[in-house]
C-alpha cells in the first residue's frame, strides 16, 4: 500500500490552505521533489529543528472551490472534521546551515564511504530549493494530531550530536535500518524524479516536423554518391582506351581495366557507405 510523504520546493513559508484556494498556485510552482513511501529519509529530518514543526487540518489539503474533487472534500469533512496533522517547514538558508551542522552524525553513523549520498543531497538542496522546504507528510497512516513521529527523530538528532556514546543505540537502529534497503540513495533521500525542461523538449528534434529537412539532407547524399560513382566508372574507361590507343595492346587494356575497376570500385563502394 502506498503511504507517500514528500520533500517539496515550494514558494509558502507554510502548508497550502484550501480555504484560500492554494493548492493550486502550490502544484503551479512547486519546481522539484523528492517522494519517499511509509518513511520519511534521515537526511529530510536533517534539515529541520524541532521548532520548524507546524500544523495543518486534513480539511485545507483539497482547495475548497475545486468542483472536481467536491466529492473527496465532503468525504473530508466527514472523516476529519477539524483533526490536524503535523508537518516541517524551512527556509532554503536554514536548511542548508542544519544540514552543514548534521555532517559530523552522518559520517559517525553511516561512515565516510557514504558521504557522497550526503553531498548530493546538498546539492539538490541548493540547486533545487530555492525558497521553502515542505515535508509533507498527509499521506502516512497516523494518528491525528500526532507529532511525534516527527519530533522523536529531530529529538534523537539532537540528542546524539550532543552526545554520540550516550546515544548509540539511535546510530545502531539507522544502521540496521540502512542495511534493509537495496537502494541506498533511497534510504538516504527518497526517489529523485525525472524532469523534463521545456528548453530540453525544443531542442528535440521531431523527424515527422522536420521531414523536409530529412529528405533534403538524404537527397544531397544520393546525388553526392550518384556523382561519384559515375566519375569512378568514367575514369576506368578513360585509362583503358588511353593505354590501349598508346600501346595497341589487348593485355595491357584489360591489365589496365581490372586493377583500375578494382580500386576504384574500393572507393565507390566506401562513399556509398557513407
Amino acid at each position: 500500500m502506498s503511504h507517500p510523504v514528500f520533500l517539496t520546493s515550494s514558494s509558502f513559508s507554510h502548508m497550502p490552505l484550501g480555504s484560500q484556494n492554494q493548492w493550486q498556485d502550490f502544484f503551479q510552482t512547486a519546481s522539484f521533489e523528492l517522494e519517499a513511501n511509509a518513511f520519511i529519509p534521515i537526511l529530510w529530518f536533517m534539515l529541520f529543528k524541532q521548532d520548524n514543526l507546524h500544523w495543518a487540518k486534513y480539511i485545507e489539503d483539497l482547495d475548497f472551490n475545486d468542483i472536481h474533487h467536491q466529492n473527496d472534500f465532503e468525504e473530508y469533512q466527514q472523516e476529519f472534521l477539524d483533526e490536524h496533522y503535523a508537518y516541517l517547514v524551512i527556509d532554503r538558508q536554514q536548511a542548508l546551515v542544519n544540514l552543514a551542522q548534521q555532517k559530523s552524525v552522518f559520517l559517525e553513523i553511516f561512515g565516510v564511504e557514504h558521504v557522497g549520498y550526503f553531498a548530493d543531497f546538498q546539492a539538490m538542496i541548493e540547486q533545487h530549493f530555492p525558497q521553502y522546504i515542505l515535508l509533507r507528510t498527509s499521506g502516512l497512516p497516523l494518528d491525528p494530531d500526532d507529532a511525534e513521529f516527527l519530533l522523536h527523530p529531530l529529538q534523537q538528532l539532537e540528542n546524539y550530536q550532543l552526545n554520540t556514546t550516550q546515544n548509540s543505540d539511535f546510530a545502531e537502529f539507522q544502521r540496521e535500518d540502512f542495511a534493509r534497503f537495496e537502494d541506498q540513495s533511497y534510504f538516504f533521500y527518497g526517489k529523485t524524479p525525472t524532469i523534463v525542461l521545456e528548453s530540453d523538449l525544443k531542442n528535440q528534434i521531431d523527424p515527422f516536423e522536420n521531414s523536409e529537412i530529412f529528405t533534403s539532407m538524404t537527397t544531397q547524399d544520393t546525388r553526392s554518391s550518384s556523382l561519384a560513382i559515375w566519375l569512378c566508372t568514367a575514369i576506368v574507361v578513360l585509362a583503358t582506351l588511353t593505354v590501349y590507343f598508346s600501346s595497341h595492346s589487348l593485355l595491357y587494356s584489360a591489365i589496365v581495366f581490372f586493377v583500375s575497376a578494382f580500386v576504384l570500385g574500393f572507393i565507390s563502394s566506401k562513399i556509398q557507405k557513407k
